[in-house]
């Protein structure tokens, strides 16, 4: 991965980082043994509103339930690092949507602002291992960007990240969506089709097609109206229940829309109907969607189909 450290993020971000790091650097001096990372999750910690309190509960939480499903043998840093490299491998990934780490993130209440100035804050570094967070930050901005599967954006940060970055909460806290991007691949994903066209004998333009635009203000707008998530998280519902295996969804962005506001809408989808599939389980075979046995999930996951289309 060497080559990310001639990419243009990488030097735009040494750039911001020298332009404030002299003037700022006293902040991050805590001594020789203390990183750069554990003042910048800190300063990430107390853009939340309760001190961090939510943050460091959700991390905990999120980490317990993949120990409680096998995923994860332990909280130690090698046993994390294991789990990214099965995914490396195309090991998938199969838990609850209602588990998945991103839409809980999103749902803390923080400070945006004091968020953003975080990495605002970063002094030029002055040891190698700084250069660590440097290109794991050129390589954030890149998924920013850039369609990249699970795997290989495991594989990528198994190449940036040594068994002790990886006890760090500042790295955990960014590759635990990689895990959910796992399991949404590895449960929901539906067919890979390439355009409206390849759908078939799907219907593309009458009442089953629910469609979403999202502008590079991160607004979602259906049908002429501006929704917050949680009302399209209850208009997609509505439609599956509806149109139940012709259900299509089709999403429209504008082109300077980030690749991971896109991907968190997808999630927000496929959690909506991952939620419809879990009520009709209950409701008509007693069990929840992760009780199901293979053939019963088929039969659920056939009903409700997640199919998610960009034009």
């Amino acid at each position: 991965m060497e080559y990310l450290l001639t990419t243009r993020p990488f030097w735009r971000a040494k750039k911001a980082f020298a332009a404030v790091g002299l003037l700022l650097a006293p902040y991050f001096s805590y001594g020789q043994t203390t990183r750069v990372e554990e003042g910048l999750f800190q300063c990430i910690r107390n853009a939340f509103t309760d001190g961090g309190q939510s943050l460091e509960g959700l991390m905990a939480s999120f980490e317990a339930e993949l120990m409680a499903e096998g995923l994860l043998e332990s909280p130690e840093g090698a046993d994390y690092r294991g789990l990214l490299q099965r995914i490396a491998s195309g090991q998938g990934v199969i838990r609850p949507a209602d588990r998945y780490f991103g839409p809980r993130y999103r749902g803390l209440e923080r400070d945006t602002a004091a968020l953003k100035s975080c990495w605002l804050s970063l002094p030029v570094p002055t040891r190698p291992v700084d250069s660590v967070l440097l290109r794991f930050e050129a390589f954030r901005e890149r998924l920013l960007h850039e369609a990249i599967d699970p795997p290989q954006e495991a594989a990528s940060y198994l190449d940036l990240l040594s068994e002790a970055d990886f006890e760090l909460p500042y790295y955990r806290l960014f590759t635990y969506e990689l895990i959910d991007r796992q399991a949404y691949s590895t449960e929901f994903a539906p067919a890979p089709f390439t355009s409206l066209e390849a759908l078939g004998a799907l219907n593309s333009s009458g009442a089953n097609v629910f469609r979403v635009y999202l502008n590079e203000e991160d607004q979602l707008i259906v049908a002429d109206q501006v929704v917050t998530p949680q009302q399209m998280g209850a208009l997609v519902a509505g439609h599956a229940q509806t149109f139940e295996q012709s259900a299509l969804y089709v999403l429209q962005v504008e082109a300077d829309v980030k690749y991971g506001s896109f991907v968190g809408l997808k999630d927000q989808i496929a959690l909506a109907i991952s939620q419809v599939r879990d009520t009709y389980a209950r409701r008509n075979l007693g069990k929840t969607l992760t009780e199901l046995d293979p053939q019963e999930r088929e039969a659920v996951y056939e009903k409700y189909p997640i199919r998610i289309v960009s034009p």
